[in-house]
């Protein structure tokens, strides 16, 4: 029985042991609560990092819908630049102006021609003055003709 009370006395001391495997020195509370700080500071950081990814992700996720809206907006604008074109044709304008306007094609009947003189010409009349006035201009005519 002595055994026994030696092997329940050892096994009562390796619990005790295993008891106190969880308490920590005084001296290593400090490093503890350093790692625990360290390890709560990683985890901010990962947070950081998952976050700007998710941000990240949501600028490439806009940027692809507004591309995807221009490229819908360019095709729109081809086709209207298209339905243009087929309306300003010249047949579909003739074809406005005889239904809606009432115009019609001209008749041989209705076109007139005018002449226009081939060469240019002025033609100034002479003033009818008195004796004074064809003095003057006579007098103005030779000092013209002196200076050049």
């Amino acid at each position: 029985m002595a055994r026994r009370k030696s092997s329940v006395s050892r096994g009562m001391e390796e619990r005790k042991i295993r008891f106190f495997v969880f308490q920590f020195d005084s001296s290593k509370r400090g490093a503890a609560i350093r790692i625990f700080i360290a390890g709560a500071l990683a985890l901010l950081m990962f947070s950081v990092v998952i976050n700007s990814y998710v941000e990240l992700n949501e600028v490439y996720s806009s940027i692809s819908e507004a591309n995807a809206e221009l490229n819908i907006l360019r095709s729109e604008n081809v086709r209207m630049q298209t339905e243009l074109e087929g309306k300003a044709s010249i047949s579909n304008i003739k074809d406005y102006a005889e239904q809606h306007l009432g115009l019609q094609k001209l008749d041989k009947s209705q076109i007139q021609y005018v002449q226009i003189q081939k060469e240019d010409a002025v033609i100034i009349d002479e003033e009818d003055g008195n004796i004074f006035v064809k003095i003057k201009h006579k007098f103005e005519d030779f000092l013209a003709y002196l200076r050049g």
